[in-house]
């Protein structure tokens, strides 16, 4: 509760400006004449009189500036607003309001406005109505409402580049890196997948089941029956565990009940080592990685490989509630792990919520990363905490070295931070740059390289039945040797 609420004066208490009035009127004394006023006092008459001109003219400017306000379009209202959030709060330089204006020409309505200030904003970015503030902080919160299948835009060929955990698709047996032939309405009238524009408007038409011949090999899918999806609302999960024996999924209604997979392990992994995957940083994902912990532990684990790929980061008090476990060389109850530097030079030091790395590690556990391009935001600086506090080597980290030839974590060292107007609007502004704790290290434009260490590996960017990347650094753990520079 805000301090200022528990030290407001007793409701009985008079306001200062004004007498209160007296319980029995006094005597009026007819035979004496009103006295005549001193300078002083006609001094303090004139000085009120102005006061109270000067309220009632201010007064009459904002309920004039009110009704005026209030009877505009209420998305100029929101563009107001929106731009003055903007202004006072954006981070990266070089944002103006008058190119704003000028990209939606004169007289343009509020929509376009909007849509000329999010123009001008970086990527990260933007702003959302009522409505989709609304859907994004679901989606945040994990809450969904559709098949769970994704795709890489772009990509024609109908591979599937993510299954999120607990979906009707996850259910249903489908998996990341699986393509998709043909599909449709029933399992006897299958349309052959062309481009995902049009699987999308034709799914969209079939109401909420749809048929999906889909699998590693089209020729292994003719002739098996396809699978059933029917969409519909689910908790998503993000993180997975797997050792050598077994492996563990979140299920359930809730998306709490950690399930086990023991077809699901990874066989390759010696006895002391486990995997861990966290896809994203939101909905239950830091609670859902304790318990990750907490298997590890009782299965007598204490080497972990940290699967960071594909994860575009997300919320921070997710990466501080991981990272309080992760830090080896940490001192305190609550290290930073995050230091942010805003508009105007302000900083704000962002902290662990504990640090219990010996619960669950030895001095000589042994920690891997695996990052792609698409590894980013919270997720390097979570790698920033770990390299920073001791708990993971550069040469420990194994990223992904694309067909181009270019290999390095996506780069993104700013934080965003979502305003709320009092009509449920929002604007998501990029608003502080980000360094990590103890190097003071920024990787924005830049990202984890081979540069600094880490390891190249060439393989796919969406794995299917044959995981290159891992299947590397599994093999070299296994030998002990030194990293392989490429596979």
């Amino acid at each position: 509760m805000d301090p200022e609420f528990n030290n407001r004066p007793d409701p009985e208490e008079k306001d200062e400006f004004f007498d209160p009035v007296p319980e029995e009127r006094p005597e009026e004394k007819e035979s004496l004449p009103s006295p005549r006023p001193t300078k002083q006092q006609k001094l303090t008459r004139s000085v009120l009189s102005v006061f109270l001109a000067l309220l009632l003219l201010a007064a009459g400017f904002l309920i004039g500036w009110y009704v005026r306000y209030y009877s505009i379009d209420e998305d100029l209202r929101s563009f107001l607003w929106a731009l003055d959030i903007t202004e006072r709060y954006y981070y990266p330089e070089g944002f103006s309001r008058e190119q704003v204006l000028q990209d939606a020409g004169e007289g343009a309505t509020g929509a376009a406005l909007l849509e000329a200030l999010n123009n001008n904003l970086d990527p990260y970015s933007t702003y959302y109505s009522p409505s989709e503030y609304e859907a994004y902080v679901s989606a945040g919160a994990g809450q969904n409402y559709d098949f769970g299948i994704s795709f890489l835009v772009g990509d024609t060929s109908g591979t599937i580049a993510l299954v999120s955990y607990n979906s009707p698709a996850f259910l249903a047996g489908i998996k990341k890196g699986m393509r998709i032939f043909a599909y449709g309405p029933n399992d006897a009238d299958l349309t052959p997948f062309t481009t995902y524009e049009k699987f999308s408007q034709d799914i969209s038409s079939y109401g909420l089941t749809v048929y999906l011949q889909a699998g590693y090999d089209e020729e292994e899918c003719e002739g098996q029956m396809p699978y059933e999806v029917t969409a519909g609302v689910y908790q998503r999960t993000y993180c997975v565990y797997a050792d050598s024996e077994t492996a563990y999924y979140f299920l359930g209604d809730d998306g709490l009940t950690m399930s086990e997979c023991a077809d699901e392990a990874i066989a390759s992994l010696d006895s002391d080592t486990c995997y861990i995957r966290i896809d994203e940083f939101g909905g239950n994902c830091a609670n859902e990685f304790e318990a990750c912990l907490e298997v590890m532990k009782e299965r007598g684990r204490e080497d972990v490989i940290l699967d960071l790929r594909t994860n575009g980061g997300g919320y921070l008090d997710d990466l501080q509630q991981i990272s309080s476990h992760l830090m080896r060389d940490a001192s305190g109850s609550r290290p930073v792990v995050q230091i942010a530097r805003y508009k105007g030079g302000r900083e704000e030091y962002y902290y662990a919520y504990g640090n219990d790395f010996s619960e669950y590690f030895t001095s000589e556990s042994d920690f891997y990363v695996l990052a792609d391009e698409n590894t980013a935001s919270a997720s390097e600086c979570l790698i920033g905490v770990l390299i920073d506090y001791g708990t993971l080597p550069y040469d420990h980290i194994y990223l992904r070295e694309a067909e181009d030839g270019s290999c390095s974590t996506y780069g993104k060292g700013i934080m965003q931070t979502s305003f709320v107007a009092a009509n449920g609007a929002a604007m998501k502004l990029t608003v502080a740059g980000i360094f990590w704790p103890v190097s003071d290290t920024t990787i924005h434009g830049v990202g984890v390289t081979p540069e600094d260490g880490a390891v190249a590996v060439s393989a796919p960017l969406i794995w299917g039945e044959q995981d290159v990347m891992l299947e590397a650094l599994i093999e070299d753990i296994a030998g002990d040797s030194i990293p392989s520079a490429a596979v």
